[in-house]
């Protein structure tokens, strides 16, 4: 009798299947109460309420006033792969729910043990389902308020493994708070209460005004500096939110909250995106935001993570450019002291593109059953992005501008005051507000990287030379010339190729007097040979150029007469579109206000 053949490969029970899915989805107990919240707002609730015990392990309990379910979709609803949100293929290509795997609520249950009650408004009893291990208890009819209320205890009782790589419990209980305030600040008109260890963290009422909202949690003083982010709209594609100031800035990104479409996201296009609106940003610093993208669905695949953290764009330039748009044009309206804040009608940030149009958290694989308390889902018509206004400045005077202001600027900040110079490469003044440093060489670098960019809309002037240079190239640099005089001239330079390897240089913007002009063009194209400069991302084709051109200027200019005389320096810079830093990222300004300056010296 022949021997059976030795099998390897076997199919996985559902309960360890269950567990494997739960490390994907449950990494702590924040994963839990993310997943929970998800469910809650899906299922269109007003009010979330999250408690916590020893950081939720003991215990996580999510209570909503959402559409409740029936009998049958709490039977169904801690089976793997059941859903209410995904019928059809094509679902996959338009999600508008934050929650739709139907992987979450089996996963924990496997984990935990798992209670959840639920009543539909319009039935008289509710129902309740259990589970300990993922074992599932029968269904039982329960008393309960309209919604959705679900325990989860002793999480990884079983998977005592997972349990030993949690942190204290602290830690765990500041990783789910700050989960519970991301869900909060995405949806402003949901009231949001935390409970640790039965104490009141947070309760937040619901509202239409989201700097209300941020206020909540950042504080009156912080949220009363915001800018509003001036809607910028392209195919597809809205942006709306608020932006700190340049002195709220961090050294890493946890003042930074970005929300596609009401789920928060981590996505290295759209923070490459933010610092270039800024026009770069100081090394070392992150700007603080509060940043609401509305995306048509089939625009973005949010199914490339489990936890969803991470989102693909299938037209990521567009969305690059209208977060560049909206950040630039709200920095220049605010450097032109004009107001952020919309007249006589309410912002659109509380009204993002997500909102729950179909039924409860746990889910069924049967169609979608409507709730009775739905929020209408945001059309997107295809609208062409504005283009930022640019900020008319008056043309360079030798060897100090003083620009005459013009009719509509908007009033000077605080009066400076000259007190002095520090070794002889940074002004010093003084403000109400406290001490600030200018770099000259940078603020110059900023005035003249906005000059070049009015040749956007008209070409700029030359100024011909009285005998042409003659530049000798290498046959590599000479394709790069070739290749790049258009840029050139559009900045305002005359070139002519001169034989085989030469290039005739007949003339030079107006507002670059050069010293050495073979010098620096011989340096220019260095530098777009070596691929130094960066030629993505970029507002206009032409602003690598005019990054690079007023760079090197200011790299070369004799800063001498802006240290002795610098307030006339110090209005243009304040004239420019984004005055903050230079267009590589180095600081202009560096402000020192007094409060800090106490704060560190001990000042009472």
């Amino acid at each position: 009798m022949p021997e059976p053949e030795e099998q390897n490969i076997h199919l996985m029970s559902d309960i360890l299947a269950s567990q494997v899915a739960a490390g994907e989805v449950v990494e702590r107990p924040a994963s839990v109460v993310k997943e929970l919240v998800e469910n809650s707002i899906d299922a269109g609730a007003h009010s979330v309420r999250v408690e916590l015990r020893r950081g939720g392990v003991s215990l996580i309990k999510v209570t909503d006033d959402g559409c409740g379910m029936s009998k049958a979709d709490a039977a169904l609803c801690l089976q793997r792969h059941a859903t209410s949100k995904l019928v059809q293929v094509e679902d996959l290509f338009a999600i508008r729910q934050l929650g739709f795997r139907g992987e979450a609520l089996p996963s924990i249950a496997s984990v935990s043990h798992l209670t959840l009650t639920t009543r539909r408004a319009a039935d008289v009893e509710g129902w309740r389902v259990s589970a300990e291990g993922g074992v599932e208890a029968p269904l039982m009819n329960a008393g309960c308020a309209p919604g959705t209320e679900i325990s989860v205890s002793n999480l990884f009782f079983n998977t005592p493994v997972r349990r030993k790589f949690l942190k204290s419990d602290e830690t765990e209980a500041g990783h789910v708070e700050h989960q519970v305030r991301l869900h909060a600040l995405a949806f402003p008109e949901i009231r949001f209460t935390y409970v640790r260890d039965g104490q009141m963290v947070f309760d937040v009422p619901a509202t239409h005004d989201l700097r209300q909202r941020i206020a909540d949690f950042v504080g009156r003083e912080t949220a009363a500096a915001l800018m509003r982010i001036r809607p910028t709209e392209a195919p597809g594609v809205r942006v709306s939110g608020y932006l700190m100031p340049i002195s709220a800035a961090r050294r890493n990104r946890r003042m930074q909250y970005v929300f596609l479409n009401g789920r928060p996201v981590e996505d290295q296009i759209i923070n490459r995106a933010v610092r270039d609106g800024y026009g770069g940003f100081p090394p070392g610093l992150h700007p603080a935001l509060f940043l609401y993208l509305e995306v048509e669905p089939a625009l973005v695949d949010v199914n490339v993570h489990p936890a969803k953290r991470e989102v693909r764009f299938r037209r990521p330039a567009e969305i690059t450019l209208a977060v560049m748009d909206a950040v630039a044009a709200t920095l220049a309206a605010h450097a032109r002291g004009e107001s952020e804040e919309a007249p006589a009608q309410p912002a659109p940030e509380p009204q993002p593109v997500v909102k729950p149009a179909t039924v409860a958290a746990p889910a069924r694989p049967a169609a979608p059953v409507p709730c009775p308390e739905t929020r209408p889902t945001l059309v997107l018509k295809p609208l062409v992005t504005p283009r930022q206004q640019e900020l008319e400045l008056p043309p360079a005077p030798a060897p100090a501008p003083v620009p005459a202001p013009e009719p509509q600027a908007a009033p000077l900040p605080p009066h400076f005051r000259h007190i002095g110079t520090l070794h002889n490469q940074y002004a010093i003044f003084e403000n109400k507000e406290g001490m600030v440093l200018m770099s000259p060489r940078a603020a110059r670098e900023r005035i003249i990287f906005e000059r070049l960019q009015e040749s956007n809309r008209r070409p700029l002037e030359s100024q011909r030379l009285l005998v042409p240079e003659l530049l000798e190239l290498d046959t590599r640099d000479m394709g790069i010339a070739l290749e790049v005089k258009p840029q050139l001239e559009q900045a305002g330079f005359q070139l002519s190729p001169f034989g085989r390897n030469t290039l005739r240089i007949e003339a030079i913007p107006a507002i670059l007097p050069l010293r050495k002009v073979n010098d620096f063009v011989q340096e220019l194209l260095r530098v777009f040979t070596s691929g130094e400069v960066r030629l993505t991302r970029a507002r206009s084709p032409f602003e690598p150029f005019a990054r690079q051109l007023a760079r090197q200027y200011a790299m070369q200019e004799d800063v001498t007469a802006y240290l002795q005389n610098p307030l006339p320096l110090l209005d243009t810079l304040l004239e420019c579109e984004i005055p903050y830093c230079s267009p590589g990222g180095k600081s202009t300004l560096l402000p020192f206000p007094m409060a800090e300056l106490n704060r560190r010296f001990q000042t009472q």
